[in-house]
């Protein structure tokens, strides 16, 4: 029987950093852009002396570490499984998240890297736009629909497809089994049960609902928009319209919970670096509830395995949505085996080859998948699954890091420092956002 996903996360914490995909860290990237590249090989390939595939017997990829950490298991064994059925040697490499997008730009930029990359998926409009993974486009129209739409979604740029989705994941309701037990509370539903039961939850020392300063903030706002009708930016792709009526009731509904309500402990206004920080009060047991993704649980198993708690789906507005994450395989601009690296794309990818990417409690992204035994057989995997239908992307843009982490965040830091009320902070923002978001 395999085991489930706690029984996994006590077993290897570092194989679990991968769920975030480099999420937490790529939240943060900075972003350039020219124009985008075409479907067509580069001439002369990779640098073999930069670990590339210019060699007709080899292909070589880059990978975020966690997710290369077991050569036994997960991508690893599927590449040396295909290598030897294809009588070529397939060299998966590990980099540090925080690593690969610069070196993929500064190594690929230059004419040398890999053939093909695993990437966060919020890093493809920069790697875009700045020649460093090809359009797929033409390759990849072929199994678009086997995939979640949104999904599908996250691997592109400018309606262009530049990768394939390799694992996708989404934010949810961590809770405190204890102490919503202890004060007779249900994980909340509704934008009202959760403003209820996170005040019914915040007294003696103990708080109902955790969030966060700076980009964290400014990250985890984007469900309320959605779930309130609003958007990002306009159909254009370019316009924000986040400061909208719906964002605007939004933003001043989840800005309460921390000036009003005050239901977050007050240290959240210093989670401004990572999410351990932004986790630890909920670790500890003094917070009882905090949306996060997949890449909080490592902290807690490890750092309190006794803590009682579970997950549940967020609670919604006027509609369900969530934030997709995850990350995509593409492949080098200027690799000399655009063939050859397209069919290792397309076959890691298939639903034969599902079980790399589950070995490491990863989501695929396909549709297969939402419906299978894998994903109903554990009750954490399971909310994380049945969310990926209501998770949306973020804007496919490379200037959207100085939004997200750059305008966003401080407006939100000016919110919660009472510099200024959420309607004036939101209003600046959307204004401050325009000539970024053009690019």
């Amino acid at each position: 029987m395999a085991p489930t996903y706690r029984e996994s996360l006590r077993l290897d914490r570092r194989r679990f950093l991968g769920l975030a995909g480099g999420s937490a860290a790529a939240l943060a990237l900075a972003a350039c852009g020219t124009s985008a590249v075409t479907d067509t090989p580069a001439a002369g390939g990779t640098a073999a002396a930069s670990g590339g595939g210019g060699g007709g017997g080899s292909l070589t990829i880059w990978a975020n570490a966690a997710l290369t950490a077991d050569k036994t298991t997960g991508l690893s064994k599927a590449a040396a499984d295909y290598g030897s059925a294809n009588g070529i040697t397939v060299d998966v490499q590990g980099i540090p998240t925080t690593d690969l997008t610069a070196k993929l730009t500064t190594t690929i930029g230059g004419g040398a890297g890999p053939d093909l990359a695993i990437v966060d998926s919020s890093s493809v409009p920069q790697l875009a736009a700045g020649q460093i993974l090809a359009d797929l486009t033409s390759r990849a129209g072929s199994i678009k629909d086997q995939f979640v739409a949104d999904v599908w979604k996250s691997s592109s740029f400018q309606d262009k497809q530049f990768g394939v989705p390799y694992y996708a994941n989404d934010v949810v309701l961590y809770v405190n089994k204890d102490l919503l037990g202890k004060a007779g509370v249900e994980a909340p539903k509704t934008w009202d049960e959760l403003q209820a039961a996170a005040v019914e939850l915040t007294g003696g020392g103990s708080y109902g609902y955790m969030m966060g300063a700076n980009g964290y903030g400014s990250f985890l706002f984007w469900p309320w928009l959605w779930q309130n009708g609003g958007t990002i930016v306009g159909d254009d792709g370019i316009t924000p319209t986040f400061a909208d009526d719906a964002g605007q009731e939004a933003f001043q509904f989840y800005a309460d919970l921390a000036i009003k309500h005050k239901v977050a402990p007050p240290e959240f206004v210093a989670v401004t670096s990572s999410w351990d920080q932004y986790v630890a009060p909920f670790v500890q047991g003094k917070v009882a509830m905090m949306a996060t993704g997949p890449w909080g649980a490592p902290s807690i198993t490890k750092g309190n395995p006794d803590l009682n708690w579970e997950v549940a789906p967020l609670p919604k507005g006027k509609q369900a949505a969530t934030i997709l994450g995850g990350a995509t395989i593409g492949v080098s601009a200027k690799t000399a085996q655009t063939d050859a690296a397209w069919k290792f794309v397309e076959w890691i990818t298939s639903a034969d080859q599902v079980g790399a990417i589950q070995a490491t409690n990863n989501i695929p992204g396909r549709t297969d998948v939402l419906d299978s035994a894998w994903a109903e057989e554990d009750p954490i995997r399971k909310v994380f699954v049945q969310q990926l239908p209501d998770a949306k992307a973020r804007p496919t843009l490379p200037t959207w890091g100085s939004v997200e982490w750059g305008v966003m965040a401080d407006a939100w830091d000016s919110v919660i420092q009472g510099k200024k009320d959420p309607a004036t902070a939101l209003t600046d923002a959307a204004a401050a956002s325009v000539d970024k978001l053009k690019g």
